[in-house]
């Protein structure tokens, strides 16, 4: 599986985060640490036979679980539909 990142834009900035691809591939859903949440983290998705990228974002309504330590998120994607490049 390659790898995966969430992105922030902090003004001309743009943090990156790589995903737990362990439990993605084997859960199909996000599970990220609730210390790195913040508002404004996305992934871009490139939906198959298209040219457009659009922004995932990551919010709190798209959480499906929560435990004391992470939250987990649906994963709406299939692994090629996402762009993983980590410029």
């Amino acid at each position: 599986m390659r790898t995966i990142y969430l992105r922030k834009e902090n003004g001309n900035n743009i943090r990156k985060v790589l995903l737990d691809m362990p439990y993605l591939v084997t859960h199909k859903k996000i599970r990220f640490p609730k210390y790195y949440f913040e508002d404004g983290l996305y992934l871009f998705n490139k939906p198959k036979n298209s040219n457009n990228i659009k922004k995932y974002y990551l919010t709190k309504d798209k959480i499906v679980k929560e435990d004391d330590d992470f939250y987990y998120f649906k994963f709406p994607f299939k692994a090629e539909e996402v762009e993983d490049y980590a410029d």
